[in-house]
């Protein structure tokens, strides 16, 4: 069974309990601002809507805008120590919720919290490349994302569930979930990531402005269409909420089925072609979503997503593990998720401009041009000699 990993034996321990207690934070971090605060703010905080989003806000913004030295932390001062800060912060966070009960309390909460989970993700995927096996990178990054972020439906969902009937429960649901991830983290308290030998090469700090766009515009891309999907599946293809989420589910287990397929052929055959597809697969999707009318049609778009997506995310991943430099290589990690993070927080309001300007096909037709875009600006780029 080991041999089928694409992590090495003797980082798996570490690597399993990371991906437990992140896993854990994401799913209490989006229960708590999705699944909990909806329920607990109006009627026990007596806060309003404009005051719990703008802590979630402020929470995202510190969090993103962060990454960079958030990455730089994690591998000089220690990943478990890091780790463990931000379980704990989250844990003081959850404690001191109730007595939020001025707004301004509720944003210093959101945003001390953001904070400290800034290290989380450069972190993470630093040692998952670190210990991946040779020639299985591609597939190593793919599966550790994959496997934290089902958490934050995990969270959403079970915690909302119980907080719209029993407030004071689902945020009892929070302590004990955030307690454990605290546990996870306090056993890897004195955990660093290894650090390789400095090569004797400098890494050309430029190449770094050929990861930005594809940073920005795998997130900013779909994010104009993210708050509209319902109210134009609704309008223009006449499907109703339950209808949509199954597509989404074909389009998602497609993906997660496809994945070990096409992180083997990224390994084994290269980045470039998955990367250039994946982005060609998503940009046609788009386009074409915003004139499709029937049923089948848009079933098959959602399926064609899936593939396009379980080709771009192993590229993407590959891309970044063969030409990210090995030195400070998590706060380089951590300054691409903050654009990345740009991308989520600004495709939004630039959708709801487009829809605004041009009416509501707009913002497919801009995501599924940026993606486009991006396609032929990677295939120009891996066209060039000093690539190979």
């Amino acid at each position: 069974m080991f041999r089928l990993l694409p992590w090495r034996r003797e980082g798996l321990s570490t690597l399993s309990r990371l991906i437990l207690a992140i896993g854990l934070m994401e799913g209490v971090r989006s229960g708590f601002f999705a699944g909990f605060l909806p329920f607990y703010a109006p009627e026990r905080l007596n806060l309003g809507p404009t005051a719990f989003t703008l802590a979630y806000t402020l929470h995202q913004l510190a969090e993103n805008l962060s990454k960079s030295l958030g990455g730089l932390l994690a591998e000089r001062v220690g990943f478990g120590l890091t780790a463990s800060l931000a379980a704990f912060v989250g844990l003081l966070a959850l404690l001191l919720t109730p007595l939020a009960q001025a707004a301004w309390v509720l944003w210093a909460l959101g945003l001390l919290w953001g904070l400290s989970l800034s290290t989380l993700y450069p972190g993470l995927m630093t040692y998952a490349s670190r210990i991946a096996v040779p020639g299985k990178e591609a597939r190593a990054l793919s599966f550790t994302l994959t496997l934290v972020m089902p958490w934050v439906g995990v969270g959403l969902i079970g915690v909302g569930q119980v907080a719209q009937r029993h407030p004071e429960s689902g945020l009892a649901l929070l302590l004990w979930a955030q307690g454990a991830a605290l546990a996870l983290t306090l056993s890897l308290l004195r955990f660093r990531i290894p650090v390789p030998p400095q090569g004797q090469d400098r890494y050309p700090l430029s190449r770094m402005l050929l990861f930005l766009p594809a940073a920005f515009g795998q997130t900013f891309a779909p994010a104009l269409v993210s708050l509209f999907l319902l109210r134009f599946a609704k309008e223009s293809l006449g499907l109703e909420p339950l209808t949509l989420g199954a597509l989404l589910l074909l389009g998602g287990g497609l993906f997660f089925g496809l994945l070990p397929l096409t992180g083997r052929l990224v390994d084994r055959g290269g980045y470039r072609l998955a990367l250039v597809l994946g982005l060609a697969l998503l940009g046609g999707v788009m386009l074409r979503l915003a004139f499709a009318r029937s049923l089948a049609e848009v079933a098959l778009l959602a399926a064609l997503a899936g593939l396009g997506f379980s080709l771009f995310l192993p590229g993407w991943n590959g891309f970044l593990a063969r030409n990210l430099p090995q030195e400070n290589r998590a706060a380089l990690w951590g300054t691409l998720m903050s654009v990345e993070g740009l991308g989520v927080a600004l495709g939004p309001t630039a959708g709801g401009a487009l829809w605004e300007a041009f009416g509501l096909h707009a913002p497919l037709l801009a995501g599924g041009g940026i993606f486009l875009a991006l396609s032929l600006f990677y295939a120009a780029v891996f066209g060039r000699e000093r690539w190979r």
